[in-house]
């Protein structure tokens, strides 16, 4: 009998919590709710405004204890208002699947708060004061509330939900908002060491975003640990591009994604099927960060022993490095570049750098099937597609025609010091390199005549598409190659690895080769006009900027305002596509359903 008024008391003490429970949820959500949102999107911004203030201007030290309180304030708000929504939801399994970021977050940040001093600790074993560690402390915790902020931004607007949007207005537009916002953010007093003129900081900017590496200044020398990480950003952005990563910031943190939305990233991606979209777009993400992440150990376990840098600068050596080799960008922290005696005999460090340089030029459709073929390798319906072996074959040709060219064309001049060993792979870091990436061992001033002009071919071609990397494209080049055998022959149809070529694709290779030759010849009179150089160097910063390489013969810190502005259109020109530009500029034609006669044009 005891048990059963137990048992009774205890289902109406649970009935009774679950009303109170309802009532207290009704009241929170209609009373408290829209009210938390507004607080929580005002102290996003002041979070935003005290990261910029922090890291971008020099204030009064008394200010110091009033923004790290503001800091706390918004990280405890931040805290008791995601478990306040947890508690009141409907189901706590849908809420935490709709709410990845928020949750991790907040584990993130109760780590922080249980450890605080043990991180501070540890941050002062890379020789960093306790302000430094404090303020490294804080801003993190700044970050992570602005991202936050942004998940719930993501999940409450459709800010680029619009069934007529230009995929291609998108791609460019997202470009010119980064480089608006990275030219901004280099002006910051705190982000350089000296007065800069705006134009070298445009310039440093808009390579950085379009992953060329071409500098009028001395990236090591002219800007502090905040222009670094602000240039960092700038590459990881524009090498993986701004679409790319709010697209998946919407679809997988933020917990959602429309028809319109995956529409819209199909067309961005150019992938077939809508349904691949997603599994694509988690792909890129998922692979930039383990390639980058790889990459940035292995160099920092190669880092030459003979140069002298503390344990901090080693670990951002890295990881800059890292992201810089993969993204094709090509800028180095040594004054130097890899040129530096240290770094130019640790064939290791540098062996890291092509394969990362190389994996990033591939694109990321075919490290996508490198990656299905090597975790499913007895798959029987995996099918190479034809732009992976155009890209793969390619690629190949080129390397090691590059390497061929080099080592025979420069044994006697940048090579005539190194052995026969130190020859081959220095030639085949410069084949890959000159493939959009930038960096250089050698002396590229003391090239011979030949290999320079070869050089703007590779420069030129480029890497493939949808990857880090520039130029008109390797499969562009093979479409055009396997086109112009077709016409000799007097086929009409192109067929390639027993599939027949869309008509569309052929006609845009062709468009591209002609409109990219248009902009490079139209780039190097305007650079003629405005400098004194040698026509070859010129025309080596013009292809160089075209093909986001970054090469450079030694001219680009001489040359003129008007000649920086034109090498800025460019590298974007360059970066984004000659013909997704006109694209996004022109208003799509109208179709009709009549057709006019045939008329044949000789040409030829």
């Amino acid at each position: 009998m005891k048990v059963r008024r137990l048992l009774y008391f205890w289902i109406l003490f649970l009935g009774h919590a679950q009303t109170w429970k309802h009532q207290i949820r009704k009241f929170y959500l209609e009373h408290f709710r829209s009210l938390g949102r507004f607080i929580y999107t005002t102290t996003g911004v002041i979070s935003i405004a005290i990261l910029i203030l922090e890291f971008g201007f020099y204030y009064p030290e008394e200010w110091k204890p009033i923004v790290r309180l503001a800091v706390y304030s918004m990280v405890r708000f931040f805290l008791i208002y995601e478990i306040i929504g947890f508690l009141f939801c409907n189901s706590p399994w849908d809420y935490l699947k709709a709410h990845k970021l928020e949750f991790i977050i907040v584990l993130l940040l109760l780590v922080e708060n249980f450890y605080e001093e043990d991180i501070i600790l540890f941050l002062k074993q890379f020789h960093l004061t306790g302000g430094d560690a404090t303020l490294i402390f804080l801003s993190t915790n700044q970050i992570l509330f602005i991202f936050a902020n942004l998940a719930h931004f993501f999940r409450l607007s459709r800010f680029y939900d619009a069934k007529n949007i230009n995929p291609s207005f998108v791609f460019v537009g997202s470009f010119a908002t980064i480089i608006l916002f990275g030219t901004i953010f280099l002006h910051f007093p705190k982000a350089t060491y000296k007065q800069i003129p705006t134009i070298d900081l445009v310039f440093t900017t808009v390579s950085a975003t379009c992953v060329t590496g071409l500098s009028t200044i001395s990236i090591a020398d002219s800007f502090t640990l905040t222009g670094k990480i602000i240039i960092l950003f700038l590459i990881q952005i524009g090498g993986l591009g701004l679409m790319t990563l709010t697209s998946f910031f919407s679809m997988f943190l933020a917990g959602q994604a429309s028809v319109t939305d995956k529409l819209l990233l199909k067309d961005l991606l150019s992938e077939e099927a809508i349904g691949k979209v997603k599994g694509l777009l988690k792909q890129i993400a998922y692979q930039t960060i383990f390639i980058e992440l790889i990459g940035a150990v292995l160099l920092y376990i190669s880092f030459p022993k003979s140069y002298p840098m503390s344990e901090f600068n080693k670990i951002f050596f890295a990881i800059f490095h890292s992201i810089s080799a993969f993204c094709n960008a090509g800028f180095s922290l040594l004054p130097a570049g890899l040129a530096d005696p240290s770094f130019m005999q640790t064939e290791s460090f540098l062996s890291t750098i092509m394969l990362l340089i190389v994996l990033g030029g591939l694109g990321f459709p075919v490290l996508s099937q490198i990656h299905r073929r090597l975790t499913h390798p007895k798959d029987v319906y995996f099918r190479w597609s034809v732009t992976s072996k155009l890209v793969f074959i390619t690629t190949l040709v080129l390397l090691l025609i590059g390497t061929l060219a080099y080592y025979v064309l420069e044994k006697e001049l940048t090579l005539k010091s190194l052995s026969t060993a130190d020859r081959i792979f220095h030639s085949l870091f410069y084949s890959v390199t000159t493939r959009t990436a930038g960096f250089n061992t050698l002396d590229l001033a003391k090239m011979g005549i030949p290999v320079t002009f070869f050089s703007l071919f590779l420069m030129w071609v480029g890497a493939s598409p949808i990857s880090t990397g520039g130029g008109i494209k390797t499969t562009t080049l093979a479409i055009s190659v396997f086109n112009i055998i077709n016409q000799i022959r007097g086929k009409s149809d192109l067929e390639v690895y027993h599939r027949s070529i869309a008509p569309s694709t052929i006609h845009r290779a062709g468009a591209t080769i002609v409109l990219s030759l248009f902009v490079i010849f139209t780039a190097i009179f305007g650079l003629v006009v405005f400098e004194s150089f040698s026509f070859l160097d010129i025309s080596y910063e013009v292809v160089s900027a075209f093909g986001t390489v970054g090469l450079t013969r030694g001219i680009t810190p001489y040359l003129s305002v008007y000649s920086k502005g034109i090498l800025c259109i460019v590298m974007f020109v360059g970066r984004v596509g000659i013909l997704t530009l006109l694209v996004a500029l022109s208003k799509k034609a109208i179709s009709f359903s009549y057709k006019y006669p045939v008329e044949y044009v000789v040409v030829g």
